[in-house]
Parts: C-alpha cells; sequence; structure tokens
C-alpha cells in the first residue's frame, strides 16, 4: 500500500491552499494557457505551478480515499463496495 504519512503530508502542504483553491488556480493557469496571455518569460513557471498544484490535488484525493476506507474498514466494509 502507498506511504500514507507522505500522502498526508503532501495534502496539508499550506503552499497550495484545499483543494477546491487549487483546481480553482489550475483553471485559472490553464485559462490564460489557452487564451495566450501568458508572456513567455512567466511560461515555465506557470507550467511548473501548475504541475505543482495537480500533483497537490491527487495527493489530496488520495488521503481522502485513505481516510474513507479506513472508515468503511471500521463499520465492516470497504470504499469499493464491499459489505456494510
Amino acid at each position: 500500500m502507498a506511504d500514507n504519512a507522505g500522502v498526508a503530508a503532501a495534502a496539508d502542504d499550506p503552499e497550495f491552499g484545499g483543494y477546491t483553491e487549487s483546481m480553482i488556480e489550475i483553471e485559472s493557469i490553464l485559462d490564460s494557457l489557452e487564451s495566450g496571455d501568458v508572456d513567455i518569460d512567466t511560461l515555465a513557471s506557470k507550467v511548473e505551478r501548475a504541475s505543482a498544484l495537480i500533483a497537490h490535488c491527487e495527493g489530496r484525493l488520495r488521503a481522502t480515499e485513505l481516510s474513507l476506507q479506513n472508515i468503511l474498514a471500521e463499520h465492516g466494509g470497504d470504499a469499493f463496495g464491499g459489505e456494510s
């Protein structure tokens, strides 16, 4: 199984805020890239930021999935349709 401590640490990084805030920022970066509003001097930094935000969101999703699996396991089920 994945390293739960690493997932939790990535999910709690204050640099990115919560999942919703990160997704809003990703969408904003994507919009600026699609519209051509990004200066060539900032293009790489915007793409790097978007990549880091995506990784952060993936970490938040993994952490949530693990948390739900643990909660359901305590009650005799699993996150993938097991017994309740």
